[in-house]
């Protein structure tokens, strides 16, 4: 029962619920400015981006969800700036350009493509309403021509400094450049070319 009234409490909170008031305007968020270093890494050769992300993240809700429940929710008052596939992408873009340029598209089929997918980008708490973290999650596949080189799943989860939408964009910012950077290092194995084969003696 007090598990219960902890998300019921929770719920109500976080969706901005006032009854019998105007509701403001909602507060709008973006991921700030792309000032954390990144790793250092060799420079590469040029690659096209291609992104895509699940259809809830093609909007500006800014969702969260209780421990692993499958009904998400987004804040009453609280946006982001734009989709957060668009942010995400561009995120990606500005971090993955300091080891070479990011392509819209491909120059030739010489040239390899990374396909992204966005799979998740929300605020998850605990199911106590105690804690929350920033998660966020991609799917990446390697392509050199139509053939596969690699593909990499990258699951990032930053805790948020406070229990509110603020906190919440605190952590997800966190958990991009997190994940961003794990990209930019599995790039530089992947396209990292094959080791000769010792010849026959």
């Amino acid at each position: 029962m007090k598990m219960r009234s902890a998300i019921l409490i929770l719920t109500l909170a976080l969706s901005g619920c006032g009854f019998g008031r105007v509701s403001a305007p909602p507060k709008v968020f973006d991921l700030g400015l792309d000032a954390r270093p990144t790793p250092a890494l060799a420079a590469r050769e040029p690659i096209a981006l291609t992104f895509q992300a699940t259809p809830a993240l093609s909007d500006t809700g800014m969702i969260w969800r209780v421990g692993d429940s499958a009904a998400p929710r987004s804040y009453a008052t609280y946006r982001w700036a734009s989709s957060p596939a668009e942010l995400v992408r561009q995120r990606l873009i500005d971090r993955l350009s300091r080891q070479g340029a990011v392509l819209n598209d491909r120059v030739s089929l010489q040239t390899p493509q990374l396909q992204v997918s966005l799979a998740q980008f929300e605020q998850v708490f605990s199911e106590d309403g105690q804690s929350s973290q920033g998660r966020i999650l991609l799917q990446a596949v390697l392509l050199n021509g139509r053939a596969v080189v690699d593909q990499k799943r990258i699951l990032v989860q930053a805790p948020a400094p406070t229990l509110d939408a603020e906190g919440g964009v605190a952590a997800l910012r966190q958990a991009s450049d997190e994940a961003s950077d794990q990209l930019a290092q599995w790039l530089e194995t992947a396209l990292r070319p094959a080791a000769p084969a010792p010849r026959a003696r």
